[in-house]
C-alpha cells in the first residue's frame, strides 16, 4: 500500500472519530497515538482533500446587510461577498469560494458562458463543485497568453470549469494580444477566431475580471509597453475588462493598445445580459466601482473590504497606487 493511501486512511479514520463519535483531539491522539497537532492538521488535510465536506444549510450569508446595499448602491442584480484578510492571497482564496457559489447559483439556467482570464478568477476553479448542466457552452472572451499566467491559461481556464460542468468548451486560436494593430486585425478576421468570438457576444452569462491601470493591477497592463500605458493614461483609463480598457465614463479606449487586443470590444461585453464582475482589493476599487456604476458589469464577487470601499466611495491609498505603477 502506498504512503498516500495509507495517509487517506487515516485522514478518514480520525475525522469519523472526530465528526461521527465527537471525539476530542486528545482522545483521538490517546487512540490512535498521535499527538493533539497531528490530529488537527489530518483534520485539515481530510477538509483539503474532499474526504470531509461541510455544507451549511442556511439561505443567509454572513454579509447579507453589505450585499444589499452594495445591490442596492450600484443597481446590481446581485453581490456576492467573501471576508476580506490582510494577506491578498487569503482574500482571493476566499472571493474564489464566493465565485463558485455565483457559478453554482448562475451556470444552471445559463446557455453559453464567457469567461475572461484573471488569477481572482482562476481562483474560483478549485472550489467549483461538479455539476452536469446539459447543453451549456464555456467560451473565452480573449485569446491565451503566450505561455502560462500566474499558474493557468485561459484555453486552461476554460476547459477546467467545462469539466466541472461537463460542459462543450470553445477554444480561441489567437494571443490575446497580438504584436501589433495590424496582426490584431488579421487575427480578428481569421475565421476561426470570428466563430469563437461570434459565440462568445451570443453568451447570455459573462464572468470576467476587473483590472486596474498599475502595473501589478491586472494581468494584460503589465504586459504592455512603456508608452502604451502612457498612452492609456492620458486618455483616461482606470481599468479593462479581459483587455478592454475604459475610461471613467464607462466609455472605451481605442488606440493602438486595444487595436492588438484580440477578443470582444468592450460594446459587445456590455451587450451580454448577465455581467458578473471578479475582482478584490485596494488596488481595483477605482476600476471596479466604474465598471458597476457605468454599468459595463450588472453583479459582483468581491470582499468584504472592498465592498466597504465601494460604498465609501474610497480609493486606495496613494502610496499603493504609486507601488503599482
Amino acid at each position: 500500500m502506498g504512503a498516500s493511501m495509507e495517509a487517506r486512511e487515516l485522514q478518514g479514520r480520525v475525522a469519523r472519530l472526530y465528526y461521527e463519535h465527537h471525539m476530542t483531539h486528545h482522545e483521538i491522539g490517546a487512540l490512535l497515538g498521535l499527538s493533539r497537532v497531528k490530529v488537527t492538521r489530518l483534520l485539515a488535510e481530510a477538509r483539503r482533500s474532499g474526504i470531509v465536506e461541510i455544507h451549511v444549510h442556511s439561505p443567509l450569508t454572513p454579509f447579507a446587510e453589505l450585499e444589499a446595499a452594495l445591490t442596492a448602491e450600484f443597481g446590481l442584480d446581485q453581490s456576492w461577498i467573501a471576508p476580506g484578510f490582510a494577506d491578498p492571497a487569503r482574500t482571493r482564496e476566499a472571493v474564489g469560494r464566493a465565485g463558485a457559489e455565483c457559478l453554482a447559483a448562475l451556470v444552471p439556467s445559463a446557455r453559453t458562458v464567457a469567461i475572461g482570464l484573471s488569477a481572482t478568477i482562476a481562483a474560483v476553479v478549485p472550489h467549483v463543485r461538479p455539476e452536469p448542466v446539459p447543453g451549456l457552452g464555456l467560451v473565452p472572451l480573449a485569446g491565451s497568453w503566450g505561455g502560462l499566467s500566474r499558474g493557468i491559461s485561459p484555453h486552461e481556464l476554460v476547459l477546467n470549469l467545462g469539466t466541472a460542468f461537463q460542459a462543450e468548451t470553445y477554444h480561441l486560436p489567437a494571443p490575446v494580444l497580438a504584436a501589433d494593430p495590424e496582426t490584431g486585425r488579421a487575427l480578428r478576421a481569421d475565421p476561426a477566431v470570428r466563430e469563437t468570438l461570434r459565440r462568445a457576444a451570443g453568451a447570455d452569462l459573462l464572468v470576467a475580471g476587473i483590472g486596474g491601470t498599475g502595473r501589478d493591477a491586472g494581468l494584460l497592463v503589465g504586459r504592455l509597453g512603456a508608452h502604451e500605458r502612457r498612452r492609456l493614461d492620458e486618455a483616461g483609463a482606470v481599468g479593462d475588462v479581459s483587455g478592454r480598457f475604459f475610461t471613467a465614463a464607462g466609455e472605451p479606449v481605442t488606440g493602438p493598445a486595444d487595436e492588438r487586443v484580440v477578443g470582444l470590444t468592450l460594446r459587445e461585453l456590455a451587450a451580454i445580459p448577465r455581467r458578473v464582475a471578479v475582482a478584490c482589493g485596494p488596488h481595483k476599487v477605482t476600476a471596479l466601482r466604474t465598471a458597476l456604476r457605468t454599468g459595463l458589469m450588472n453583479a459582483v464577487v468581491t470582499d468584504a473590504t472592498t465592498a466597504e470601499a465601494l460604498l465609501a466611495h474610497e480609493d486606495a491609498p496613494t502610496a499603493q497606487k504609486a507601488t503599482a505603477r
